[in-house]
């Protein structure tokens, strides 16, 4: 029997579901290595692989293509998550404040942000059978209960958000990594229902640069690199500055189309964000950024050595506009930045793209909720859903789906290696 990853060949957005290839066929090494993006294999097989689609064409037919493929994850994910949007977990209680109101006037910000995502979305929404609008929600969920909340401030005693700790992320220089190479690396935590839907989409566009990102059905890009090298990684954040305009997805989605880390901090600096959300973007040449972004301020942080980031403000400007968050958050966020940061400092050696694994599968027995890998807890239904060590200089994603139950050795399981197209 196959291993469960595959690739599926979509051309000019035409699905051809049934040309399935397992993905430790997907490159073979020496075509990777004429690219120079070959990595050495790994030991094992992950138990759970992640499905990647391959897409052939411009951003409307990627966007149809990835509809088409995906239709039914993609109707469910986003009635999941416009379920979401009303749980007082996300939102820090009740609003008047109607969610799909709230999404129309957020898309016709899209419409006025970039052509080619808001194409794009529109392909993915024709071919998926949901609202262009809707899809907002689907991929930009965190930020747009940020607005949710931003358009509800005027509520009576608000109540402290539990809005989740998401997302463990470092930056290493060159200059500090154990194999000379720069390197982003993170967790993605989310919802537990979300982690079903994860997806690598191997996008060989025809009207921007090719793209290797990891996502969920029915958005563009979560994290990501392109052919230039250049990376981009999240992680959430909470911030009382809320308002209607593009989600981080689609921000995201655009920066993958800069050169390298300084175009992509330049367009970074301009998106109409409806949220908050921390930015690292690191490019081939070691040029890193930490960038926490709200809707009205932004504080920059430059890579030198090694960077660490989780779910809660470091500078003092955008600590001034947190909300009073609820004690598993905190403790959530604040533990697991104290893991990455003794981590960084005791472990030099393992800067590089196997060591890195160390810390993303860092785990406390005894402080589950503070650890960088965790699952679903008693009254905090997140878990670390995947996670991904990214090479700009290889071009290259090391990535996997569902971390929430790695206790020790024989729980981890090997990534996935997904390489950015060659251009002929």
């Amino acid at each position: 029997m196959e291993p469960p990853g595959f690739l599926i060949l979509v051309s000019a957005g035409i699905s051809l579901l049934c040309n399935l290839v397992p993905f430790n066929r997907i490159c073979e090494p020496n075509q990777a290595t004429r690219c120079g993006l070959f990595s050495p294999p790994r030991k094992h097989l992950p138990m759970s692989a992640i499905q990647m689609l391959r897409i052939d064409g411009d951003a409307e037919a990627t966007g149809r293509a990835h509809g088409a493929a995906f239709r039914a994850e993609i109707q469910s994910l986003t009635e999941e998550r416009m379920r979401l949007c009303r749980d007082q977990f996300w939102t820090g209680g009740g609003s008047a404040v109607d969610p799909a109101a709230l999404a129309a006037a957020c898309w016709e910000h899209q419409q006025l942000y970039d052509d080619l995502t808001t194409a794009e979305l529109e392909g993915i929404a024709d071919a998926a059978g949901v609202a262009a609008r809707d899809l907002l929600v689907t991929g930009g969920f965190t930020d747009f209960v940020d607005a949710l909340r931003g358009a509800a401030s005027g509520d009576s005693n608000p109540q402290p958000i539990n809005d989740p700790g998401q997302c463990t992320a470092v930056l290493v220089a060159a200059e500090s990594a154990a194999d000379g190479q720069p390197l982003l690396a993170q967790t993605w935590d989310m919802h537990s229902s979300a982690t079903p839907y994860v997806r690598v989409l191997d996008m060989r566009a025809t009207d921007q640069p090719s793209a290797v990102s990891f996502t969920v059905t029915g958005c563009p890009a979560m994290i990501g690199i392109n052919e230039h090298g250049l990376a981009v990684g999240i992680n959430n954040l909470v911030t009382t500055d809320g308002r209607p305009g593009v989600m981080w997805t689609t921000v995201v989605r655009r920066l993958l189309r800069a050169r390298d880390a300084n175009e992509a901090l330049d367009l970074l600096r301009e998106a109409p964000v409806a949220g908050a959300h921390h930015y690292l973007l690191l490019d081939a040449h070691s040029t890193g950024y930490s960038v926490e972004r709200s809707p009205s301020r932004i504080a920059v942080r430059t890579l030198k050595t090694t960077l660490a980031h989780t779910n809660h403000c470091l500078d003092t400007d955008l600590i001034a506009i947190e909300p009073a968050r609820g004690d598993a958050p905190i403790h959530s966020t604040r533990g697991r930045l104290r893991m990455a940061e003794d981590w960084l400092a005791a472990h030099p050696s393992d800067f590089s793209r196997q060591g890195l694994w160390r810390l993303l599968n860092r785990f406390d027995d005894a402080d589950l909720l503070g650890s960088i890998c965790h699952g679903p807890l008693p009254g905090y239904d997140v878990e670390t859903g995947g996670a991904v060590v990214i090479s700009p200089r290889d071009r290259a994603m090391d990535a996997i789906c569902g971390q929430g139950n790695v206790r020790n050795d024989d729980d981890r399981t090997a990534p996935q290696t997904f390489n950015v197209a060659c251009r002929t």
